[in-house]
């Protein structure tokens, strides 16, 4: 997408909000399903460039040959409320059924496959907000299900479908570029990442003498990966770990190749080929180094 068209956005967005009070969506498919709306760059500007057959050739290449299997889980529901009540956005907004992850399924996935996978592009925007901003894939409702139906999985699945279509809410759609192009959520390049390290050493010498930021230690006990936004917004966090392996007396090191962020964001979007690509980067790292243990930040 080009600055001009980004300035258009914005500018809509700036007079949509000078308006006053929000204007609701209400869901052409399902009437009772009405919200806020919320301008989203990566949902609004995306699904505009969609087309029909296109958004059928990419659902059939997610789900085809799971359909039947996919359709008996939704129709083995016996909607017997206990995923919902486990659900946060469930109770947190009311006890809004279609805050509810049957709900959820049944208009997203369940609808896709009820009409034999032929949805307009609208209708995937709908999903996109469905799937990427109600729920957190906490997996909570599988986990309560009697007949332990993995409402999580088709989600996921959902997601897959929303990003390979590429409508994605935009904040996602930044974390995942910033993944694929430096392997952290951050855009942070190896060099600062390392010069950070360097300067927070220093920095905290003056507070614990014999505190020390190792950096590819062979054979150490534990291999420490941060989150991206530790060594670019969140620095002390990083004085706080040194501080604590100090007095601790904890054999550590960190790791001086490009993939140290654990957050894996890409995840969070369904990007298989990134997903992988970290968690081979990770583990690739304490191979190199012959560590005991991995501990991540989170």
């Amino acid at each position: 997408m080009n600055e001009f068209a980004i300035e258009r956005y914005l500018n809509r967005i700036i007079e949509e909000r000078e308006q006053g009070e929000k204007e609701k969506y209400v869901s052409p498919y399902f009437p009772e399903y009405v919200r806020e709306v919320v301008p989203d760059m990566g949902l609004d500007e995306r699904v505009s460039q969609l087309t029909t057959e296109q958004i059928e050739r990419v659902i059939k290449r997610v789900i085809g040959k799971q359909t039947a299997r996919l359709k008996s889980i939704i129709e083995t529901c016996m909607h017997c409320g206990l995923c919902s009540d486990a659900c946060q956005w469930y109770i947190s907004n009311d006890r809004d059924p279609t805050y509810a992850p049957v709900a959820k399924i049944r208009m997203t996935l369940g609808e896709m496959i009820k009409r034999n996978f032929k949805v307009d592009p609208e209708f995937i925007k709908f999903c996109a907000r469905v799937v990427f901003t109600e729920c957190n894939i906490c997996h909570r409702c599988s986990m309560y299900c009697p007949f332990g139906l993995d409402i999580t999985a088709i989600i996921r699945l959902v997601r897959r479908i929303c990003f390979i279509l590429g409508v994605v809410p935009q904040r996602q759609l930044d974390q995942a570029q910033t993944h694929i192009t430096f392997l952290n959520q951050v855009w942070l390049s190896q060099n600062d990442y390392l010069d950070t390290l360097f300067w927070r050493e220093e920095e905290g010498i003056y507070e614990l003498k014999n505190l020390r930021i190792p950096i590819d230690k062979e054979g150490a006990e534990i291999l420490w990966f941060p989150l991206g936004a530790e060594p670019k917004t969140g620095v002390d966090h990083i004085d706080r770990f040194a501080k604590i392996m100090a007095v601790a007396g904890v054999d550590w090191t960190m790791t001086s190749k490009d993939t140290w962020d654990s957050s894996n964001m890409s995840m969070f979007i369904n990007d298989y080929f990134t997903m992988e690509r970290i968690v081979r980067g990770l583990y690739e790292n304490a191979k190199r180094l012959r560590v005991k243990r991995i501990v991540l930040t989170e």
